[in-house]
């Protein structure tokens, strides 16, 4: 966690979200890159003046944000940043491949139940785009000591102890607890597969099943609710547990939301 990429578009969620990246960064000694992405549309005669101004504004407001999170940096983490022109899906993911970043915080707009965390445009947008950890920050969110965090788990196992580091750094770091989710869907679920627990050796984890067939999302909200977390961890396969939940009828039943942060994982090799 010693490379933290920070999205921002200076607007409140955003900045709210500046507090968890800061507190991350200051357990990790990391160096948190503050990243704005501005696009410019052509108008006939007019694009370059307008491309200057939006440019001038743009490092105004970074200069501010850059300096507010030097204010909630202490021990051995800094700040820097980073203005690049052009959408800003691609612009993130290709600063988080080419800076080899280990983590990315971002603030999220709208309610903030898990639909639309993982549904906003632009975070959706990313978790397809980037196989780096995406920790999604809901608005309003009020950060608060990590103890317990929830690891919703399909029956798939894990390919590598890669794709779970991010999260066990995190609970060495805050001190923290893993609880195991998994719905079972009844027959032909094999339940939890053994390299979940190999992968998460060296952080406190413990188990938990309910039999649900149907209501996934809201078995998950309850869960969360009931052991009184502060994040929630999925790991993200093409067509599997992550996409197929939330594309799925029950995204519609959804009336719960979570207020707590969403940390993505990938694995890539499972996809």
């Amino acid at each position: 966690m010693k490379k933290i990429l920070f999205p921002t578009d200076f607007s409140a969620p955003a900045e709210h979200a500046m507090a968890q990246a800061a507190a991350i960064a200051n357990r990790f000694g990391s160096r948190v890159t503050l990243l704005h992405a501005y696009k410019v549309y052509s108008t006939t005669g007019a694009l370059m003046p307008v491309g200057s101004y939006l440019e001038e504004d743009a490092s105004n407001d970074l200069l501010g944000s850059l300096k507010a999170m030097q204010a909630l940096l202490s021990g051995e983490a800094t700040a820097d940043s980073m203005l690049v022109a052009g959408d800003a899906i691609t612009v993130i993911a290709e600063a988080a491949r080419q800076g080899d970043y280990d983590l990315i915080v971002m603030g999220t707009k709208g309610s903030s139940g898990i639909k639309e965390i993982l549904l906003g445009s632009i975070t959706a947008g990313l978790i397809k785009e980037t196989d780096r950890p995406v920790l999604a920050i809901p608005e309003g969110y009020t950060a608060r000591k990590l103890a317990n965090i929830v690891l919703a788990m399909d029956e798939q196992g894990i390919s590598s102890p890669k794709v779970t580091a991010p999260l066990v750094q995190l609970c060495k770091a805050f001190g923290a607890s893993i609880r195991v989710f998994h719905q079972d869907m009844g027959v032909g679920d094999i339940g939890i597969d053994p390299t979940v627990d190999m992968y998460l050796e060296g952080a406190s984890h413990s188990f938990y099943y309910e039999l649900d067939e149907d209501e996934v999302i809201g078995s998950i909200h309850d869960f969360v609710k009931d052991v009184n977390a502060e994040m929630l961890c999925m790991i993200r396969r093409k067509r599997s547990f992550l996409e197929t939940v939330f594309h799925s009828s029950a995204t519609t039943q959804l009336v719960n939301h979570t207020e707590i942060p969403l940390l993505v994982l990938h694995d890539e090799s499972r996809m």
